[in-house]
């Protein structure tokens, strides 16, 4: 299970995060008990069960996100 969450936490942040963290970065936070052949392994496993189907970020979110932050700037 750790692993899965790791790798979960891979695809993510590679997804969300401008600059997503590195595998070196992940598997020192998890005390380097896998292998960074094991979580690309893994990480190929999630994406074909998923059919790779991740959808990509649009202007849409850009802005979703933004007016939520804007807000909550705007609001202090």
């Amino acid at each position: 299970m750790h692993i899965l969450g790791l790798t979960a936490i891979l695809i993510a942040t590679k997804y969300e995060e401008i600059y997503p963290p590195s595998l070196q970065e992940l598997l020192s936070v998890s005390e380097n008990k896998f292998s960074r052949r094991d979580v690309i392994e893994m990480e190929h496993q999630m994406l074909s069960k998923l059919e790779f189907s991740i959808l990509a970020p649009s202007a849409y979110r850009f802005l979703e996100r933004f007016s939520k932050l804007s807000t909550v700037a705007h609001d202090e």
